[in-house]
């Protein structure tokens, strides 16, 4: 496939490294020529040094043969501009953009083949937010995905020291949490290097995992796990500090309302914080600066059981976590936008975090597959992906026991749902038709994984 990807930042250079390790044809455009030398030395990519709304520049990216236009700078109006003329002057078939005003995005009536000719509005704001409230809602979990409808949760979950798992063989998992949970775990990470595990792989204190398992096993699972205590609080039990008032935090906010949870928000700015006021229900909104130790203390912050840093600084947020840690709030969830701060969270101890960079270009690269996936995200730290796939009466991946079928290296499948059943497998389960299955495999393998749903002739 011909891919055009406007802008080389943290979310173009993301999308661009995976559509091209794929073996698309991928030309990315930026107008700064450092952020452009970096695509060129990481990956095999064509680059064009340009402004992405001017027709020459992408008539120089062969805007002409494109199949897919993904407008990813940092401004709407750009991305907005340069659809429409990749549209009016190139015929680009498909087009997706990043939009970030809360504005553009509250009017869908605003595109459309008849309008501003965009297939699909992504905005990372709205992305990070549903990312945080599901956090919020596993607090339990340093992430947490859902599949299927709710019907299967993918949980990423911190192996502590003395905790049940620690030193456990996966092949020992159902001896340790019981027959009648199944969980199966999909994902392994072991000195910050993610890997699909096997049976044989050993968890230790401070490794990572991500387990696939029934919906409404998952409070069972957490508590097998020693995860949750009896006194686990619901939502609107729960007292909620957020810091920064901008888009994610506005929309997490609102998010909150809506559980009943009792929210308060510090925001540096005045008139932020006065336009927030007018606009939240029953958040409580604080003018001051949320490193100020003595308004955090005004603030009861040895109380607070959610403390949600989602600043558009990376630093602010990071610092802000901190003395939340230092305070001992039991939950604390950092937005980081910067790609170098990821593994210098953990090693500060700050183990959820939130990626506007991932959260978006894994909704964008959800909706380039093509086939029969209904689902896709990143796990970990996107180098590995889950896939939720429909099987047909002719996809080569039915009938055969899993022991005997053929995927790809370094694939599994974590979950068969079958109707209203989920069914975590073992190396006797089978794939029938209309099943949806969860395969969890590295992003260098999704073309062979994609084969295994594909629809024979016969079928039509």
């Amino acid at each position: 496939m011909n891919v055009l990807i406007l802008g080389a930042g943290e979310v173009g250079f993301h999308i661009a490294q995976r559509l091209a390790s794929e073996g698309n044809n991928v030309s990315v455009i930026d107008n700064d020529a450092a952020r452009l030398q970096r695509v060129a030395d990481t990956m095999d990519v064509k680059t064009i040094l340009g402004h992405a709304t001017h027709p020459s520049t992408l008539a120089q990216a062969g805007a002409e043969n494109a199949e897919l236009l993904i407008a990813a700078t940092t401004s709407d109006e750009t991305n907005m501009l340069a659809c429409q003329v990749a549209h009016s002057l190139f015929k680009v078939t498909t087009k997706m953009a990043r939009i970030r005003e809360t504005d553009y995005v509250n009017h869908p009536e605003l595109f459309g083949r008849d309008e501003l000719p965009i297939d699909l509005i992504i905005s990372p704001e709205n992305e990070a937010a549903k990312s945080i409230i599901k956090r919020f809602q596993i607090s339990s979990a340093v992430d947490a995905q859902e599949f299927a409808g709710g019907k299967v949760q993918l949980l990423g979950m911190r192996i502590p020291p003395k905790g049940h798992l620690a030193g456990v063989a996966l092949s020992e998992l159902q001896e340790v949490l019981g027959d009648d949970l199944r969980t199966y775990v999909v994902a392994h990470e072991h000195n910050r290097l993610w890997r699909v595990p096997k049976p044989e792989t050993v968890l230790l204190a401070g490794d990572s995992i991500y387990l696939a398992v029934a919906g409404h096993d998952v409070d069972r699972l957490l508590e097998c796990m020693g995860a949750v205590g009896g006194d686990e609080k619901s939502s609107a039990q729960r007292n909620v500090l957020i810091v920064g008032g901008g888009h994610v935090g506005y929309i997490v906010a609102q998010q909150l309302e809506l559980l009943g949870t009792s929210v308060k928000l510090i925001e540096h700015n005045p008139m932020r914080a006065e336009w927030l006021a007018e606009h939240l229900d029953r958040t409580v909104v604080i003018h001051g600066d949320a490193l100020d130790r003595e308004l955090l203390e005004e603030e009861a912050i040895d109380t607070i059981d959610d403390f949600l840093a989602l600043t558009n600084d990376d630093e602010t947020n990071i610092l802000g976590s901190l003395i939340a840690k230092k305070y001992k709030v039991p939950h604390i969830v950092t937005l980081v936008n910067q790609a170098i701060y990821s593994d210098l969270t953990r090693e500060m101890g700050l183990e959820i975090t939130v990626s506007p960079r991932l959260t978006t270009a894994s909704a964008i690269l959800r909706h380039v597959r093509k086939g029969r996936i209904f689902g896709l995200s990143s796990l970990g730290d996107g180098t590995l992906e889950v896939l939720e796939a429909e099987a047909l009466k002719t996809s080569a991946i039915l009938d055969t026991p899993l022991s005997e079928l053929k995927l790809p290296e370094n694939t599994v499948i974590g979950a068969i749902i079958r109707g209203d059943e989920v069914i975590i497998p073992d190396g006797h389960s089978t794939v029938e038709p209309n099943d949806h299955v969860l395969l969890i495999t590295q992003g260098t393998a999704l073309r062979e994984v994609e084969k295994l749903f594909e629809v024979g002739l016969e079928f039509f």
